[in-house]
């Protein structure tokens, strides 16, 4: 890994007046505190699969919007609407592993590219600890956003082999589909998710 993570601003803790308030505090400054950390997390996985092989300009912008929609869900792993945000991230993750058997991916390197994620975001756990800005990050919570991490992975598997079967009904075993029509239909499916969420977060914040 090499980028080097900058420091998030501070959060100023507050005085919650019970335990049930003490702990949404604590969450919702645990899920601000990952929040500061998206650009760092976008441009270190951008990077790193820049680092894997070549990408033209097309396919590299098209990952670049799939990056910022990920870890921009991420943070709703900590929150109080991780339960509307799971099957969207689900969708993501799948519609993800589809594009890497359509660029040509095996199996495992999508599994590969998807867990540059979670050794960012244990990096970020190491480096810039949540607890420093009165965010504590409880066993309950790691393991929440671990499996959230986990079902990302599993799912860019599931939408990874699901394209290659139906490809291998098709008789290619191989997805092949033109570039332009590739990106077109990916960014479609793409732009349902991302109003799907869009109409979810303004939703939860008129109530």
């Amino acid at each position: 890994m090499r980028d080097s993570v900058a420091e998030p601003s501070e959060i100023q803790p507050t005085q919650p007046h019970s335990r049930a308030e003490a702990t949404s505090s604590s969450t919702g400054r645990l899920g601000e505190w990952l929040e500061q950390q998206t650009e760092f997390l976008l441009r270190h996985w951008l990077d790193e699969l820049r680092q894997r092989g070549s990408l033209d300009a097309e396919m590299e912008q098209l990952l670049k919007r799939f990056l910022e929609l990920l870890t921009r869900l991420l943070p709703q792993a900590v929150g109080p609407y991780r339960a509307r945000v799971a099957p969207l991230w689900k969708q993501a993750a799948e519609l993800y592993g589809s594009l890497g058997a359509q660029r040509g991916l095996a199996a495992g390197e999508i599994v590969e590219e998807f867990q540059i994620l979670r050794e960012a975001v244990i990096r970020i756990l190491f480096q810039t600890p949540p607890a420093r800005y009165g965010a504590a990050l409880s066993l309950a919570e790691a393991l929440r956003l671990n499996r959230f991490l986990d079902s990302g992975v599993t799912h860019a598997s599931i939408g990874h082999t699901d394209a290659l079967f139906f490809a291998l009904l098709q008789g290619s075993g191989v997805p092949k589909v033109p570039i332009e029509q590739l990106v077109r239909e990916v960014e479609e499916r793409l732009q349902a998710i991302e109003e799907e969420w869009s109409a979810d977060a303004h939703g939860a914040d008129a109530h």
